[in-house]
């Protein structure tokens, strides 16, 4: 598994919505000769992830012969606003209107939108920073006990 997403910090967007990337997660992904990342919105939060990944992803979903229209429409959005992104020479990437409002992020003129930025080893999320302070953690331990995995903490 690739780390290049191990640290969190909170962040703003600027009105146009663009993002600074931490400084740790550009250096890796040009340490690996990574130009760009594939954004996506999942479950009310934004996934990004590299292009190797992406298209792995992607090939996986085509795969599946006939999707029932759950899966449909999981695909129309997952893969229908996805975009690849480059960032700029100051490590800004501006996520697109439609990604921030999937993901409840509202940007626009004299609004600096609060986010929570989560790494997450091989990708990171990206999530508005009242939904993020909003999760409450469950216990998991049955579940990951049955997938064989003990945390040990």
């Amino acid at each position: 598994m690739q780390k290049l997403f191990c640290k969190s910090s909170q962040r703003s967007l600027d009105e146009k919505g663009r993002l600074m990337l931490p400084s740790a997660y550009r250096q890796a992904l040009e340490a690996g000769g990574i130009t760009s990342i594939w954004l996506t919105c999942r479950y009310g939060r934004l996934v990004a992830c590299v292009p190797a990944d992406w298209e792995a992803f992607m090939e996986k979903l085509n795969a599946i012969p006939t999707p029932s229209l759950a899966l449909v429409r999981f695909m129309a959005k997952t893969a229908g606003l996805a975009e690849e992104l480059t960032w700029n020479a100051q490590g800004r990437v501006r996520i697109p209107q439609p990604l921030l409002r999937e993901a409840g992020i509202a940007t626009g003129p004299g609004i600096r939108a609060q986010i929570m930025v989560v790494g997450m080893f091989s990708r990171f999320e990206i999530w508005d920073l009242d939904r993020f302070n909003a999760i409450d953690t469950e216990d998991v331990s049955q579940e990951l006990a049955a997938r064989g995995i003990d945390l040990g903490l």
